[in-house]
């Protein structure tokens, strides 16, 4: 199989007990069948101590059951595995061994990167100042596994990828002008899904390559900014972030994050004073562009190509749209919330935090996932027209 990865992903190593934050708590510790299987031969007090936490589930896989604030029962008190200490690495399940990668199969092709939920690998991601490339090698012990996604439709996506690259990586623009552009190619190549004409995306590809193009679509596209008045914007992002309130909280911080933001849009008299503040914060803050555009591309790589299932394309354009909104506003809300307190942190550092919540809230709950998949498609603060408009706003 032929195995892609970032060009940072080599780059990335866990610092274990050095790390200030621990991937061991906060979430369900799914082990696979086969370290099930083996987990239950092993002998002695550590084997006792294993089968006392594994709670058997019906498809002949377990869950450890976690200790008091939700840790995992062999995360010890110097914040090391002591799972990883009694059996060695390669003992290890398949949820702990991988995170924070994640692995995408397509045929022959095996996509593999990290996630911003750990904060290492965020840090990794949101430093990297190059044009994002990807290593591609051939790994001849991989077999491909049978699958049924439909080949047709999987080439036209992987060719709609390459051109989704292409904008987000255009610095010749703003970021926010990137992800218009990137929301509007969904958006028309899900048209063609929904219609079963996948051979008219390759058209709205060739389209999007077109500088010309590009330059007419955001001039119509920016010109929605002459509607935007009143507290529309503001009232829409109290909505989306209201509801994370009633979301799985994988981190009591997420809380704390949650409730400046309100506090910070509640400070605002209309939405010509949150692009204001907004504008002021990114001028003051001139990296975020860069890891603003690493954390685009981490969300196309690996979800668009997931489309290819659900037919769903437009949902991973919003879902990486919201990602980077959210992850925006709740930094400038610490911004402000830091001019007053002592919890201001350098703006980078505070993004990688804000980065690494936000993935463990939506990569790593299932709950959460579900009920934001539906929001997507219902709620009107999730709408193509007001992400539009939000990222119109904040440019």
């Amino acid at each position: 199989m032929k195995v892609m990865t970032p060009h940072y992903y080599k780059d990335f190593r866990c610092i274990a007990g050095a790390c200030t934050d621990t991937c061991c708590a906060g979430w369900d510790v799914d082990v696979d069948k086969d370290s099930y299987k083996y987990y239950k031969t092993v002998k002695g007090a550590f084997g006792k101590r294993l089968k006392s936490v594994m709670v058997p589930s019906q498809d002949g896989e377990c869950t450890f059951t976690l200790k008091e604030g939700g840790r995992c029962p062999f995360l010890n008190d110097d914040n090391l595995c002591d799972l990883y200490i009694e059996l060695g690495e390669d003992k290890l399940c398949e949820t702990c061994a991988e995170f924070p990668r994640f692995i995408n199969d397509y045929g022959n092709i095996r996509e593999i990167g990290i996630a911003p939920s750990c904060k290492t690998a965020g840090e990794l991601m949101f430093s990297y100042k190059d044009e994002l490339t990807f290593d591609t090698v051939e790994d001849n012990s991989l077999t491909p596994e049978p699958n049924d996604i439909d080949a047709y439709t999987y080439m036209h996506l992987r060719q709609a990828r390459i051109v989704a690259f292409g904008i987000i990586s255009d610095r010749d623009i703003s970021i926010f002008e990137r992800l218009m552009l990137y929301l509007d190619y969904a958006k028309r190549i899900q048209k063609h899904l929904d219609a079963e004409r996948d051979e008219l995306i390759a058209g709205v590809a060739k389209r999007f390559c077109g500088a010309d193009y590009r330059e007419e679509l955001l001039d119509r596209l920016k010109s929605r900014d002459e509607k935007l008045h009143g507290k529309r914007l503001i009232k829409g992002l109290r909505h989306f972030f209201d509801d994370f309130k009633g979301m799985e909280v994988i981190n009591p911080d997420w809380n704390i994050h949650v409730a400046r933001v309100r506090q910070f849009l509640d400070g605002l008299a209309d939405d010509s004073g949150l692009a204001a503040v907004m504008k002021d914060y990114h001028a003051g803050s001139e990296a975020f562009a860069h890891e603003y555009e690493q954390l685009a591309m981490y969300y196309v790589y690996r979800y668009m190509l997931d489309a290819v299932n659900d037919y769903d394309v437009l949902l991973k354009a919003k879902n990486a749209v919201i990602g980077i909104l959210a992850v925006d506003i709740m930094a400038a809300a610490n911004r402000a919330a830091g001019q007053q307190s002592d919890f201001r942190k350098p703006d980078f550092t505070m993004r990688v935090d804000i980065a690494h919540l936000y993935s463990r809230q939506f990569e790593h709950s299932y709950y959460n996932y579900e009920v934001y998949r539906e929001y997507f498609g219902t709620k009107r603060c999730y709408s193509y027209e007001f992400l539009m408009d939000a990222l119109v706003s904040l440019n």
